[in-house]
């Protein structure tokens, strides 16, 4: 009976270190998989930004807003070598209102699931003609806060982003700030 009640104990105390470690593994792969999806958000925002030569949202001066609408620059789906939105590919894109208009890329939050929200990107779609947009893409998920600041007169090309996913034991803030090259204000 001696036996059987010492190997109880051990048994007991056993389950109880393997459930803890079990639990701080979860949390750390949960926190781990947030730094990965904002790190890839926070990237391809900044490198949007930087590469924008017109901002729309967020108005210059700013403080805390959750949408960015930015002019495209970048996309060669083609694969012609010209980017996608330099229509007439003369070298220069969107240099002209009516053969070579801005192409917008969109980041908002898809706040339709409470519980889970999303932070996506709505990218212009070369296939059409005239240019539509492609289907919303997720950029990450169980986003709690995404905010975008955009300096004032001098600073107009400064976007200052903050984006926070998780949330208690396994939240991750990140915050950048990006300068777009050649910004035309609007």
């Amino acid at each position: 009976m001696v036996v059987i009640a010492m190997t109880s104990l051990v048994l007991i105390s056993l389950q109880q270190v393997m459930g803890q470690s079990l639990a701080t593994h979860t949390q750390t792969r949960e926190k781990m998989d947030h730094v990965v999806q904002a790190r890839f958000t926070m990237d391809r925002l900044a490198m949007l930004v930087t590469e924008a030569g017109a901002i729309s949202s967020p108005a210059a001066g700013a403080v805390g807003e959750s949408l960015l609408v930015i002019e495209e620059r970048l996309m060669d789906l083609d694969g012609d070598g010209f980017p996608d939105a330099d229509n007439d590919a003369n070298g220069a894109v969107n240099d002209d209102d009516t053969d070579d208009p801005i192409d917008w890329i969109t980041i908002s939050m898809d706040i339709t699931d409470p519980d889970n929200k999303k932070l996506v990107e709505v990218l212009p779609d070369y296939t059409t003609n005239p240019s539509g947009d492609m289907t919303p893409r997720i950029l990450c998920e169980n986003v709690e806060t995404f905010a975008l600041s955009r300096g004032s007169s001098n600073a107009a090309n400064l976007i200052t982003i903050e984006l926070t996913l998780g949330t208690d034991t396994n939240r991750i803030t990140l915050k950048t700030r990006a300068i777009a090259a050649k910004v035309i204000l609007l």
